[in-house]
């Protein structure tokens, strides 16, 4: 073999070594990280896939996904609306779209969202059931009337370490208590009180009845939910917690803040 032939051969196995990834290679990991929980991980693929190949909705959709578990509503909603602007008909995009507005308490600008993917994707389980919720929305959740709470001591809570966000309202959103100021405290609310009647209402077409315990996987922290009788009670905890252990601090808040039913 000549050194010429030889030195060809060389470079072309190093130009493959570094040759840098297809976006679309980029995006199948990003989702796999995605899926994993490694958001940090997906989240750098998909800016580097969005470098090499910034006109493909499936990566702005990534990123829109990426936006919401770290609780980014208005980049969620820049990333959703860039995929439409490539595929108008996108559902998924269309139905993100939907999902913030309906947390963000905008019924009537959730049901257009949900209408279009519909519209376009009659088989769209996701999009039929929440359009059938949203339905029976059209006046807020009345609290029902036999959970009461006592006189709240903050000074006794036995707040697990790590803990923030605690938050007791009523199911038609309704403030109790919050930690944070006026407006993250309008946040929780909100959000508290939207996940609750999306649990419930999924939960009453499978015949299970209302939320009564749940868990919100986020980016970095776990939020537990408990609720009875018209009371919701959510506390953001670490996200390495387990979920049986988180279970149990949210019973003992649930003693601490001398909630009746």
């Amino acid at each position: 073999m000549g050194l010429a032939t030889f030195l060809e051969r060389t470079w072309s196995g190093l130009a493959g070594l570094v040759r840098p990834r297809s976006a679309a290679s980029l995006f199948r990991l990003a989702d796999q990280y995605r899926h994993e929980g490694r958001y940090e991980e997906a989240a750098e693929l998909i800016t580097e896939g969005l470098r090499v190949a910034p006109n493909i909705a499936v990566g702005h959709l990534l990123d829109a996904y990426l936006h919401v578990v770290f609780r980014e509503m208005p980049a969620a909603k820049t990333s959703f609306r860039r995929v439409l602007s490539l595929d108008p008909y996108h559902p998924r995009a269309l139905f993100g779209l939907a999902r913030i507005a309906l947390e963000e308490g905008d019924i009537e600008g959730c049901r257009p969202f949900l209408d279009r993917a519909i519209q376009y994707f009659p088989d769209f389980p996701e999009a039929k059931a929440l359009q059938e919720m949203v339905a029976t929305w059209s006046a807020p959740a009345v609290a029902a009337p036999s959970a009461a709470v006592g006189a709240i001591n903050t000074e006794s809570l036995r707040m697990p370490q790590g803990a923030r966000d605690l938050i007791l309202a009523h199911t038609d959103g309704t403030l109790v208590f919050a930690q944070g100021g006026e407006e993250r405290q309008r946040q929780l609310g909100l959000h508290v009180t939207q996940v609750f009647r999306i649990a419930s209402a999924t939960l009453a077409r499978a015949g299970l009845g209302a939320l009564r315990r749940g868990v919100v996987e986020g980016s970095s922290e776990m939020t537990f939910l408990r609720s009875d009788g018209g009371i919701i009670l959510g506390v953001a905890l670490p996200r390495e917690i387990e979920v049986g252990a988180g279970l149990i601090q949210v019973g003992r808040l649930w003693t601490d803040l001398n909630i009746k039913v």
